[in-house]
Formats: C-alpha cells, structure tokens, sequence
C-alpha cells in the first residue's frame, strides 16, 4: 500500500454522492484530489471541482488557475473556475466571505449537495490559536467541523486528521506536484505568523503540540454540542412570544444563559455578515436581566434590547418611537 493509499483509508467522514471540491492548486486540495479519486473510480461519489481565482497575486493566480485547469482535463474532472472582484480588499476575511459565496452560487446553480474542503490538522491548530488570540470564548474554539450542515449543502473536511507534513511526504513519494502561494508566508496576516512562528515554537517546546491543538479543538466541539442543546432548551423555557422572560433566565447557569441569549439573537436579530455577538455585546444583553424597567442597550445593525417589566425585547430600528419604547398593538403611535 502506498503513502497515499494509506491516507485514503483516513479519510472521515468518507464522502458520498455528486461533490464539489474546493481546488487551489496547493498541496493539501491536490492531495484530497488524489485521495478521492479512488472513491469516484469504484462510484461512490461523482466528484467536480471549483478553483477561484482571487486575483491578488497577477501572474501567480493565472498560473494557479492553468495548473487547476490542466490537472483537472488530466484527472477528466469538471473545473467550475470563479474569478472574484475583491474591491481593493486584500483581508484573509474577505477572500473568505467572496470565496464561499462562489461556492453557493455553484452549487446551488448545479444542483450539488456537498462541498468538501481540504482543511488539514495544522489548519485545524492555526484557527484554535487564531480565535483564541483573538478572545473567542467555547463556541469559536471548537474550531472547524469534519461534517457540518450549512444553509443548503453539506460542508465536509475529511482530512482534519491527517497532518500536512504526512500529506506532502505522500505527494512527493508518488511524484505529484502542486503549486506553492506566496502569500502564504505573507507575516501581514496573523495566521501566517501562526504557522511560520509560533506553532514552530510550540514544536520546539513541546513536539506534537499540533496534533493535541487539534484534538482539544474537536473534544471542544462535541461539548458544544451538548451544550447548544441544553440552551436550546432554556430558551424554549424562557421566550414568552418574541420576548425572554428576564427571571427565568436570571436562574439559568451562566454558560447555559449566555447561550441562550446568542441563540435568541441568531434567531430574532437582523441578517449580517457577522451574526455572532461579541462578548461585550453578550455581557450587556445579559445584564439586562438585573436592570431596571426602561433600561436599553445598543446591539448590531441598529438594534436595540429595552428591559420591560418582566421580560427583555429586541426592537429593530423600523420598530422604535421617539421616546425609544417598542411600539406595541395599540400603540397611539401606529
């Protein structure tokens, strides 16, 4: 059995059906290229792939692009290829945000269920380091899952187990080539200094930090789940039509609460790029369980939350008077 052949047998969740894989050129999706092709030769799965071109890099983004195309004509695999328009904007969050928008659009023109994505352990280390430098609390830090379900497709990384380092040595060992992005060692971005200094010297200090980075990452992840179910619940337990009733969640663990709270915002709150409350944000929604009648507190996107006698209301920007109270049935102000 070859390197690649045993990386195959690691892949999880094993993909199924008519996919779209997410293809730069670089090593890690060349590689899960190469390990899904067994799977389309004995018919599990009917595999297509998208290559965007961001279009920062000149000639080397052509150049990914060609060797994509060529790859692809030699494998006899459909390339969907996206070239974007980023504005000017150059932020990893950007390219991220128009990236996976491309993918949608794709995937909802061509009909196809599923995305798999070549996300690796070292990424895996990368995002909990990154989030948590950057104050996430447990939710950011479950990091990214092996198979979730995302608003009209199924979004797979199967490859979050297997190391890039064990990735590459397979790809050399079968005399497969890929494409190196520059921008990669770029030190503007903070997940590039991540993985060129502080994973190295974590390495260093102590030898497969990574890997455990990773693991801990995933343990995160299913006590998340746990978690998002029993908030789940509390809120069931506290709404009182679209309001929260502010006892009840007072006498809820604060874990559970501020859940709840993040849960009810997802839900009632407006539709942003970024849905999530900051922990600020959560601390003051939270707070208005202890507050006085009358007390409002400024949310994203122009909302607002006002503690009414019993309960806390969102009131969207379109709902409120003058005198800042939510307008109700009967209101003299309708």
């Amino acid at each position: 059995m070859t390197a690649l052949e045993a990386l195959g047998e690691r892949l999880l969740p094993r993909p199924e059906g008519k996919c779209l894989l997410g293809l730069s050129g670089g090593a890690d999706s060349v590689g899960l290229l190469h390990l899904l092709l067994p799977l389309r030769e004995e018919g599990s799965i009917s595999l297509e792939a998208i290559h965007v071109n961001h279009g920062l890099r000149g000639e080397a983004s052509d150049g990914d692009e060609a060797f994509v195309r060529e790859l692809c004509e030699r494998q006899r695999i459909r390339l969907h290829t996206v070239s974007l328009d980023l504005r000017g904007k150059k932020d990893e969050n950007s390219a991220r945000t128009a990236r996976y928008a491309a993918y949608r659009q794709v995937l909802a023109a061509e009909g196809i269920p599923t995305l798999i994505l070549a996300h690796q352990r070292e990424d895996q280390a990368e995002t909990f380091l990154m989030r948590l430098l950057r104050g996430a609390g447990p939710e950011g830090l479950g990091g990214m899952r092996a198979a979730e379900e995302r608003n009209g497709y199924t979004l797979l990384r199967p490859m979050l187990d297997i190391s890039g380092r064990e990735l590459r040595d397979a790809l050399r060992e079968a005399g497969i080539s890929w494409r190196e992005d520059g921008s990669n060692r770029d030190g503007a971005y903070l997940r590039n200094r991540i993985r060129m200094e502080l994973i190295p010297l974590m390495e260093q200090t102590a030898p497969g930090a990574a890997g455990r980075i990773a693991r801990t990452a995933g343990l995160i992840a299913l006590e998340n789940d746990a978690m998002a179910a029993e908030a789940e619940r509390a809120l069931a337990a506290c709404r009182e039509g679209e309001e929260l009733n502010a006892e009840k969640l007072s006498a809820l663990p604060q874990a559970v609460r501020t859940r709840a709270l993040r849960r009810w915002w997802r839900i009632r709150g407006p539709v942003l790029e970024e849905r999530e409350l900051s922990y600020e944000q959560t601390g003051r929604l939270e707070g208005l369980t202890a507050s006085p009648r009358g007390t409002i507190i400024n949310l994203p996107g122009g909302w607002r939350a006002r503690r009414e006698k019993e309960t806390i209301r969102l009131m969207d920007p379109a709902s409120r008077t003058k005198n800042n109270r939510p307008k109700r049935k009967g209101d003299p102000h309708d």
